[in-house]
């Protein structure tokens, strides 16, 4: 029976002890839209300097991510990476793919980066299927960055969409992003400050309340983004959206 803990920002988690190292995948959900998708768990992999992990803002710090069968199954995932090689982590994500004759795959709805043997396992994958989009959204610069420095700047496959995510904190400052390789970002966009839109190169439509879109019935442009692009990705899903939704929903019907 895994063992559920709480974490340093008061989420749960399960403690690495209590599980077995198995490899999952999940495959077409509403999030995810018809993408094979990877998680591990935000406690043993996420930064904890940042307001989306300290203050739980992270949509991994809410609703179905923590419910302890989901979270069992990224610790289970993070012991697999543990104990196995890059090779054969690559191996079980496109055994994955073809079993499942996917066109896109996902890394982390939920998590980030372990370290640089999974850097290059997702290299390998990549490598091994490239008729598959491959998207991989990290706040875990700096492994990026080592990553090339040690393997080159062109290491990283063509088929692979590298995102480091951009995180506006409350007070309107963004939490440090050292990108010398100008990998493509995401600017979280908190409520209120949507005319910061004006800055990037897209905006993910599946966050706008004005367009009805969602991961399953969009085009994946966050899947083709190129180094030097940026997507804005604005605040939804919240209590503070929500209330807003439900606000102009009731103006809508009172017209």
């Amino acid at each position: 029976m895994f063992v559920a803990k709480i974490g340093q920002n008061g989420k749960k988690f399960v403690d690495l002890d209590s599980v077995q190292p198995v490899f999952h995948a999940t495959n077409g959900n509403s999030k995810t839209g018809p993408a094979g998708n990877y998680n591990l768990p935000i406690e043993y992999t996420c930064r904890h300097d940042c307001e989306c992990y300290k203050l739980g803002r992270c949509y991994a710090c809410q609703g179905c991510y923590l419910f302890l069968d989901n979270q069992a199954l990224y610790s289970e995932n993070y012991k697999y990476y543990k104990v196995n090689t890059a090779e054969t982590l690559a191996q079980a994500i496109v055994c994955y793919i073809d079993e499942n004759n996917l066109k896109l795959f996902r890394y982390f709805t939920c998590g980030d980066i372990p370290g640089a043997k999974f850097m290059d396992a997702v290299v390998i994958a990549a490598a091994a299927r490239p008729n598959v989009k491959f998207w991989l959204y990290t706040k875990k610069y700096h492994i990026v960055n080592k990553y090339l420095d040690d393997n080159g700047a062109d290491v990283i496959p063509g088929n692979v969409s590298i995102i480091f995510s951009h995180w506006m904190n409350d007070d309107g400052s963004y939490f440090p992003m050292d990108n010398p390789y100008g990998f493509a970002t995401s600017e979280f966009i908190p409520l209120g400050q949507e005319e910061l839109t004006e800055q990037v190169t897209h905006v993910c439509p599946c966050s706008d309340p004005t367009v009805k879109a969602t991961c399953a019935t969009c085009d994946h442009p966050c899947y083709d983004l190129k180094r030097g692009e940026s997507m804005a990705l604005l605040e939804h899903s919240t209590k503070r959206t929500k209330a807003r939704d439900k606000a102009i929903k009731a103006a809508k019907a009172a017209l």
